[in-house]
């Protein structure tokens, strides 16, 4: 009979203000019945397919998440047999080296007690091992012999262990994750994938891994769908017959024990150049809430569009737009990008203002899949600094201008007054990114003070509003303010632009101990707030 092994799963704290969400959630005052999953953690499933396979041999296993303290570790894990430490993003390089290299001591420094994997891992094996002595296992884990241990199960197909982890942090609570395909027969320059994915498997029948989920953990009523290209299988029709048996249809109605109706997720999205009428019938057929499609590039404009139009006509109601900026994109491009949706959330609401349907455009910020540096300290490719030769020949329009630190900053301040997200209600998606695109920059160059608390600031009230007594008028002053400096295009506007842009506030007062410009010097006190 085979030793049984002492197992340690290791998630690093790789999450902001995550001490305080755990705290919040180990409160037994503290309720957390208005956190749907939606809200909660994504959970580590390479873990959670981990923690199955060493259950089945009867191993015993544990899963923590961080750096905890030995005392803080059941006595059987501060001496285990191996320990798996999951990556995420490549940016968050400290916090997981840092993390692997802690639990290496916690092993007395024996590298071959720790198995290291995930997308960091794989994206960026060397790096890993000069700085922790530990060679990743790249890619998917779909046999034991890739963690050094016979058997013939492929890991990556065995239903998740959900018991391991704290559904008060996870989004497990009515949720079940799974792949129905891997990889991508795309190489878009953005994404990992084809590192992380080599390859591609088109079908993974998971019929029996829900069932045997059920079985386990009852019935949840969302299932999210991580496949990164769906529509790219051949095999999409015995795909979506396989979720209608499963009760994912659209007809199916509510779940007697649930009392809520099976929702399918496609997480990573559906690819607009591929949605046509033939597969759009066959997608039709599930209880597909929200339908995510991309729009990354404003080259896609016309495929983004018809695919929108064919899910609406086969019933799609809801749908939910991850938006990339930041990549070979300008403002301006980006701008064009959130104007069409506005439009289509326009076009399909009636007189009374009513929708058939809703876009909810997501800007997400491009971050290099191989950069250690975080995507927020990061200097854009290009565009910080303009040139300062000529008085009033910078050629600088609205239409030219390219990222900047605190263009990127401002974006994210935008899609965090709804959660990550642009309104689907076109007025106050144009109060928050601006009617035109000289509004829009504008908005970009704004103080995050002004562009945060805009009640207090901003006098004009838009359509569809929560009701509020008018601010104070700095937002339209502001507006004016840069309108005028923009337009001048000379060597004032590029000094401010310049400063403005590092989104540094030491290099603001740095600026304001010499500055006797009394306009720029008010302004500037604002971006200090």
């Amino acid at each position: 009979m085979s030793k049984k092994l002492k197992v340690l799963l290791v998630e690093p704290d790789y999450r902001r203000n995550s001490a305080s969400i755990i705290e919040r959630a180990a409160d037994p005052t503290h309720s957390t019945k208005k956190l749907d999953d939606e809200s909660l953690w994504y959970p580590p499933l390479g873990l959670m397919k981990l923690a199955k396979f060493h259950n089945d041999r009867e191993d015993k296993v544990d899963f923590v998440y961080g750096c905890k303290e030995e005392s803080e570790l059941l006595g059987q894990f501060k001496y285990c047999d191996r320990i798996y430490i999951t990556t995420l993003f490549t940016f968050q390089w400290k916090k997981t080296v840092d993390t692997i290299n802690y639990y290496k001591n916690i092993v007395s420094g024996d590298s071959t007690k720790i198995f290291v994997g995930g997308i960091l891992a794989s994206l960026l094996p060397s790096k890993v091992y000069e700085a922790t002595g530990i060679h990743p296992v790249k890619g998917i884990i779909q046999s034991p012999k890739q963690i050094n241990l016979l058997g013939d199960e492929n890991i990556d197909l065995l239903p998740p262990d959900y018991g391991i982890i704290d559904s008060r942090l996870y989004g497990i609570n009515d949720t079940f994750y799974a792949y129905n395909t891997r990889g991508c027969c795309n190489t878009c320059a953005w994404c990992g994938v084809p590192k992380i994915e080599p390859g591609g498997v088109y079908y993974i029948d998971i019929k029996e891994i829900i069932r045997s989920l059920r079985k386990s953990y009852g019935e949840k009523s969302k299932l999210k769908l991580m496949d990164n290209n769906v529509l790219a299988s051949e095999e999409l029709e015995k795909i979506v017959n396989d979720l209608i048996e499963l009760g994912y249809g659209r007809n199916n109605g509510k779940d007697k024990k649930l009392k809520k109706e099976r929702i399918v997720d496609f997480n990573q999205g559906l690819d607009a150049r591929y949605i046509t009428e033939e597969n759009m019938q066959l997608l039709s057929k599930l209880n597909i809430k929200p339908m995510r499609i991309a729009f990354d590039r404003i080259e896609y404009k016309e495929d983004y569009i018809n695919a929108l139009t064919i899910a609406k006509k086969y019933g799609v109601k809801s749908f939910s737009n991850y938006i990339l900026y930041n990549f070979k994109d300008t403002p301006k491009d980006f701008y064009e990008r959130l104007m069409v949706n506005i439009g289509l959330n326009e076009e399909w609401r009636d007189k009374s203002g009513k929708p058939s349907a809703t876009i909810y455009s997501y800007p997400m910020r491009y971050a290099p899949i191989d950069s250690t540096i975080s995507p927020t300290k990061l200097n854009p490719d290009k565009g910080i600094e303009l040139s300062q030769k000529g008085d009033r020949n910078t050629n600088i329009t609205y239409d030219n201008l390219c990222w900047t630190r605190r263009f990127i900053r401002n974006v994210e301040v935008m899609k965090g007054t709804a959660h990550g997200a642009i309104s689907p209600t076109p007025s106050l998606a144009k109060r928050t990114i601006g009617e035109t695109l000289p509004e829009f920059i504008r908005n970009l160059y704004m103080p995050e003070e002004l562009l945060r608390y805009r009640n207090k600031y901003e006098k004009g009230i838009y359509e569809f509003e929560p009701t509020r007594m008018p601010g104070n008028g700095m937002v339209e002053d502001f507006h004016k303010f840069i309108s005028k400096l923009i337009e001048a295009r000379n060597q004032r506007f590029i000094a401010f632009h310049n400063l403005v842009s590092k989104n540094s506030k030491e290099s603001i007062r740095k600026f304001l101990l010499n500055c006797v410009d009394k306009e720029i010097k008010k302004w500037f006190k604002i971006y200090l707030k």
